[in-house]
């Protein structure tokens, strides 16, 4: 028998044997942890009070059923990275979610849902989260400290639930966020020390809580603000001037609080603004003249205060103004005839202040008005003709002046 010499394997021969083997073992390793993670996914489910829902019916065990196209999952080489089952009609709680069993878990959307109970301490194993939305639920207690463990996160949700207790301490870790929205539960406490350092935020709605202590003045480094609703809480002190450093900001809510002392002047230099509300405080002093800066200004409402002077006639620049309302306040002398510029005017509420002389023949210049409503002040003389000649006039109301009727 003749044989035949069997040489060493090249280098090509062993490197094709290595990569094979890595394919196998990562196609293993990633089948292993679809299974996992969808066992996981599927017990949750079972936990539910209506796990029958119509929606996941695809959330089945079955060998020819994938993780990936079940309903409102999203994955990434076999990986949960996704879910998005807001508005789903589920009704839970967040206690056996697998917060140990999604690794990869980047996104969660599950607003507008029936979720009752604590937000679990869990919710930190999800270390690459960067969304996370769990508005418009049920979900009660303090939010949990381990909040602060997701630091990769760019958008919180919690909004239109039952949270209480103060915002935790660590929310100052997540330094990427950039939209938070606690609006609308029962917290309350001040604004924790760390919260200055939430400089990356765009969005911030905290409105509708029982939040006290002052505004954080470090809110003025926050460059990139551009809404900013803090109203219909129990804020007190004064208004930070260095609000006015927000020069992209577009909403400042800060009504329906117990803040004091002057608007400040700085506020006008925020020549992006187009809604500006202050009104049912506590605040004294008379309106800035620079507000007349706020050039792309709509809504003004400054009115259920203690403002006393006169009417700032820089208030006339503001030409897309179309709500003015300073009524209930002390404000005193006549009203600006440059008012009659305000041609997108559509509502003008002085009501219930000390105002005196004429209303100014040049309001009828105001063809797009709604409402003007001057009661309770001390005006004088007749009423400008040809005030509804715009043709939308729906409430003039001047009961309690000093006007006089004209005779026919």
């Amino acid at each position: 028998m003749i044989s035949v010499p069997i040489g060493k394997p090249s280098f090509f021969t062993v490197h094709l044997v290595f990569v094979l083997l890595t394919i196998l073992f990562c196609f293993h390793g990633t089948v292993s942890a679809s299974a996992e993670e969808a066992a996981a996914l599927f017990k949750w489910k079972s936990s539910f009070l209506n796990p029958d829902n119509p929606l996941l019916t695809s959330w089945i065990l079955q060998q020819n059923s994938s993780l990936c196209s079940w309903y409102g999952v999203s994955c990434i080489n076999g990986s949960v990275n996704r879910l998005n089952l807001s508005d789903s009609n589920i009704n839970s709680t967040l206690y056996n979610f697998p917060f140990s069993s999604l690794p990869n878990l980047e996104y969660v959307d599950m607003a507008i849902n029936e979720f009752s109970g604590s937000i679990p301490p869990q919710i930190g194993n999800l270390s690459k989260l960067i969304y996370l939305d769990l508005q418009g639920g049920a979900l009660s207690n303090e939010i949990p400290r381990e909040i602060g463990f997701l630091k990769n996160l760019q958008t919180l949700h919690l909004n239109g639930n039952y949270l209480n207790g103060s915002i935790p301490e660590e929310i100052g870790q997540l330094r990427f966020l950039n939209d938070l929205a606690l609006a609308a539960n029962n917290l309350d406490g001040p604004f924790p020390a760390s919260f200055g350092n939430l400089k990356n935020l765009s969005y911030l709605y905290v409105h509708d809580n029982q939040l006290s202590g002052p505004i954080p003045p470090e809110l003025g480094n926050f460059d990139n603000l551009v809404e900013v609703y803090m109203n219909g809480n129990q804020l007190s002190g004064h208004i930070p001037s260095t609000l006015g450093n927000l020069n992209k900001l577009n909403v400042l809510y800060l009504f329906s609080n117990n803040l004091s002392g002057s608007i400040p002047s700085e506020l006008g230099n925020l020549t992006s603004l187009n809604s500006l509300s202050l009104f049912n405080n506590n605040l004294t002093g008379s309106i800035p003249p620079s507000l007349g800066n706020l050039s792309n200004l709509t809504f003004l409402h400054l009115y259920a205060n203690q403002l006393s002077g006169s009417i700032p006639k820089e208030l006339g620049n503001l030409i897309l103004l179309e709500d003015l309302e300073l009524s209930n306040n002390l404000l005193t002398g006549s009203v600006p005839v440059i008012l009659g510029n305000l041609s997108n005017l559509q509502y003008l509420y002085l009501r219930h202040n000390q105002l005196s002389g004429p209303i100014p023949q040049e309001l009828r210049n105001l063809t797009k008005l709604v409402a003007m409503i001057m009661a309770e002040n001390q005006f004088s003389g007749q009423l400008p003709e040809g005030l509804c000649q715009g043709g939308v006039l729906q409430n003039l109301t001047v009961n309690e002046n000093m006007l006089t009727v004209l005779k026919l």
